[in-house]
């Protein structure tokens, strides 16, 4: 670190220089999953109520399948009384054996109904009217029709005197009010029973909606609540460093109630103590140059690994992420294929809404892990055949280029010395967004070149999209900047930012030309011989 002129500023001694009582703080991990547990409960609650409600709708399913079989059995008893009666009387009458056929086969199904029909009684109400209608149907045949059909074998007469005593007609009408009225107690069995499904299903139509609704929109609200801790916590804490690392040694940063970041607070705090020591040494000679120098640089090299943990920070943060948002995912999904149109229309659509909102946050956290991986990449390089490296990224842009109908022309590229991963993540993001920023109703059209000059080449990527402002042109390098919607164009905002960033790491620039309306050009420089910055140093709980 070079030497400042003027007065050092130092740091307070004795009591002032004791750290004052942070506000409690909470792990990484619990502040990240918190946001994330009220989503995960109420999608959890949500599945108990939708098999409860599907349980109880196929129990009553099955008491209405048992109640019209025993309703049609009944009915059925009921058609062989009128069978057997109505057999009686026509032999009584043409006194022909074959009139007799109805009874007999009546009287079977009779039987073979009532067998049927016993095992499946549930009240004993019913047990008891059965029995009342067997006991009438064994009377009506004792007392009526077997004397009946007897006495026709002998004579007309004596079967007509019979008959109009009335005792078989009596005994025939008290055994059908008997089945009429066991058929009328199944009918109101069986109304309760659908009443009671439909009571079941309606308040699952009404909560499952409502549940998904309310999750979509907490999870929407976590994730959101993520990114702006993420986003405060960084750059709060990024800001506070450089205040530090500038000279402002007595800067304290403030708590963030983070415990993994107050713990690298403090280590930073430490360091600035120490390097602000050793400066005051250095200023009043208690330590030779060379010395001074020496401790100077070791405590640079400190504040470098600090910075190199904060951008650690958000690699960490990231993957912890992944976790509970595949957990949500999950059982989004699983709702999605075990439902699936067996509730309405509008609980489908919010399924579908909230697996659209926990894929986009799954995109920005692997937009994230990207960009750290940029920052973290190890430094090495080598001859690069930009020809090859650009067919490999036609390759991955093909399957884009023939949705938008677009055309990518490359002209003869050199051989360059670079890093190949970071000049793969340059033309991709430059090609990919020239084909997404397109105008509509225009097919997309990317020129990629290159030109040489003194010290290196400058490469152009060239498209005719939408354009942008100047006023925008330093704003879209920026890190989360975004000029559209999400529901214009998809991403992240985050792009830009990693080309910029690989290209500074090779000791070059890009800039961009740009007419609205018609396209833009932007343009990078690399150097023949890149002084790339050393790769990170690993740590201990490095990711």
């Amino acid at each position: 670190m070079a030497q400042r002129s003027g007065p050092r500023p130092h740091l307070p001694s004795g009591r002032e220089n004791r750290p004052e009582a942070a506000p409690a703080s909470r792990s990484l991990t619990a502040l990240l999953l918190e946001p994330l547990l009220l989503p995960a409960l109420l999608l959890a609650l949500l599945l108990v109520v939708m098999a409860s409600g599907v349980q109880t709708i196929a129990r009553d399913t099955e008491l209405i399948r048992a109640s019209q079989t025993r309703l049609t059995l009944l009915r059925q008893m009921l058609m062989d009384v009128s069978s057997m009666e109505n057999g009686e009387r026509g032999y009584i009458i043409m006194g022909q054996p074959d009139f007799l056929e109805p009874y007999t086969q009546g009287k079977a199904d009779f039987q073979r109904h009532v067998a049927q029909y016993r095992p499946m009684i549930i009240a004993p109400r019913q047990q008891e009217k059965l029995t009342l209608l067997l006991t009438e149907i064994a009377a009506w045949q004792r007392e009526a029709a077997t004397p009946e059909i007897t006495a026709r074998q002998r004579s007309l007469a004596d079967a007509v005197e019979l008959v109009e005593n009335g005792k078989g007609a009596a005994r025939t009408r008290q055994a059908k009010v008997i089945l009429t009225d066991m058929i009328g107690f199944e009918n109101n069995r069986l109304t309760l029973a659908v009443t009671s499904s439909r009571v079941v299903l309606g308040r699952v139509q009404l909560l499952v909606p409502l549940g998904l609704l309310l999750g979509m929109l907490l999870l929407l609200w976590a994730g959101r609540r993520v990114i702006r801790l993420l986003s405060h916590t960084m750059g709060a804490l990024t800001d506070n460093a450089r205040r530090i690392a500038s000279g402002e040694y007595d800067h304290r940063i403030a708590p963030l109630r983070v415990r993994e970041l107050d713990v690298l607070s403090g280590q930073v705090h430490q360091m600035a103590v120490a390097v602000a020591d050793r400066e005051r040494q250095l200023q009043a000679g208690r330590a030779t140059l060379e010395q001074a120098n020496a401790q100077l640089e070791q405590a640079n090299l400190n504040l470098q690994r600090s910075n190199r943990e904060l951008e650690r920070f958000a690699y960490v943060a990231s993957h912890d992420l992944q976790e509970p948002l595949r957990t949500i995912g999950s059982y989004t999904e699983l709702l999605a294929r075990r439902y699936s149109g067996q509730l309405d229309a509008r609980a489908d659509q919010y399924i579908e809404f909230t697996m659209s909102a926990t894929q986009r946050l799954k995109n920005l956290i692997q937009d994230l892990l990207v960009f750290s991986r940029v920052q973290r990449a190890t430094r090495t390089v080598s001859a690069i055949d930009l020809d090859a490296l650009l067919q490999d990224v036609r390759q991955e842009l093909q399957t884009r280029l023939e949705e938008v109908g677009g055309e990518l022309r490359i002209a003869s590229l050199p051989t360059v010395t670079a890093n190949r991963e970071l000049l793969h993540h340059v033309f991709l993001n430059l090609i990919g967004n020239a084909l997404k920023f397109h105008v509509p109703g225009r097919a997309p059209v990317v020129k990629v070149s290159a030109g040489r000059q003194a010290d290196g080449w400058v490469f152009h990527v060239q498209d005719n999209g939408i354009g942008i402002e100047e006023q925008y042109h330093e704003r879209i390098f920026e890190a989360f900047r975004r000029l559209h919607h999400a529901s214009q164009y998809e991403g992240s905002g985050i792009g830009l930012s990693v080309t910029r960033s690989a290209v500074e790491q090779h000791g070059g620039r890009i800039w961009l030309q740009s007419t609205p309306g018609q396209g833009s050009t932007f343009s990078f420089n690399l150097p023949d011989q890149p002084a790339l910055p050393p790769a990170p140093v690993s740590v201990e709980g490095d990711a």
